[in-house]
Formats: C-alpha cells, sequence, structure tokens
C-alpha cells in the first residue's frame, strides 16, 4: 500500500459522484480521514455544477448515472473546465465496450463494484502522486 508522504495531502480536493448514497458516503469518510476533501454528487448534472465552482484534483465517477452517464459527465467537466483533471471511474456492469470507452478519454483506472477500499485509496493516492507531486 502507498503511503501518502506529501505534506500537502490535505490540500486536495476530490469530486466523489454515484448516485448510491451509501457509496459516496463510504468513500467520503476513506478520504477525508486521509485528510482529503471531498465533494459529493448524486448525478452528472451534480457534478457538474460542482465542477464549476470548486478547484478539484481528482474526479471519482460512477461509469452510469440517472441523467449524464459517467462518460458524459467528464466529458463536459474537461470541456467546461479546460483542465486535465484525471478520473477513476467505478462500475458493477464493466463491458469491453465501456473499457474501451474509457481508455478512448483517457481515464486513469476503472474499479469494479462492489468497491474495495483498499484498491480505490490506492488508485487515488496514485493519481495523485502521478499528476501533482513534482
Amino acid at each position: 500500500m502507498m503511503a501518502l508522504l506529501d505534506p500537502r495531502a490535505g490540500h486536495y480536493s476530490l469530486l466523489i459522484t454515484d448516485d448510491d448514497a451509501s457509496c459516496r458516503d463510504s468513500l467520503r469518510d476513506v478520504f477525508e480521514l486521509k485528510g482529503y476533501t471531498t465533494h459529493l454528487a448524486s448525478c452528472g448534472r451534480e457534478a457538474v455544477k460542482i465542477a464549476r465552482s470548486e478547484e478539484l484534483h481528482l474526479l471519482i465517477l460512477d461509469a452510469h448515472l440517472p441523467d449524464y452517464s459517467g462518460l458524459e459527465t467528464f466529458k463536459i467537466i474537461r470541456s467546461e473546465i479546460r483542465v486535465a483533471i484525471p478520473c477513476i471511474f467505478m462500475s458493477g456492469d464493466i463491458t469491453r465496450e465501456l473499457q474501451i470507452d474509457l481508455i478512448s478519454v483517457d481515464a486513469y483506472t476503472l474499479i469494479p463494484k462492489p468497491i474495495n477500499v483498499n484498491i480505490m485509496r490506492d488508485s487515488v493516492e496514485q493519481v495523485i502522486a502521478k499528476y501533482y507531486w513534482k
């Protein structure tokens, strides 16, 4: 397991988007305990609204949302923010088509549901290290 070594860990902001409130809350609890700032959204529209008003360092998106798909949400945020925000996708229904679509938009990774918290935590720490530790 990768340990957070960067003293700026508390300065990173995550947007967690999932229509399942218990999933959002569980991930929030894990990452706030590690010092991250978290923002929660239950659908793509909420995620876009938050992305417009908050400085975000990482998106964690469910691939299947009730309005926009996670992929559509990611594309909207990237086009509006005009900054390459890394994204971890999660899904309970992983298909080859979804994997290809996510590769095409340069998603960081796809994590299957139910979420293994250790895998998610390690993935977030790897993204932060890769994109922000210079």
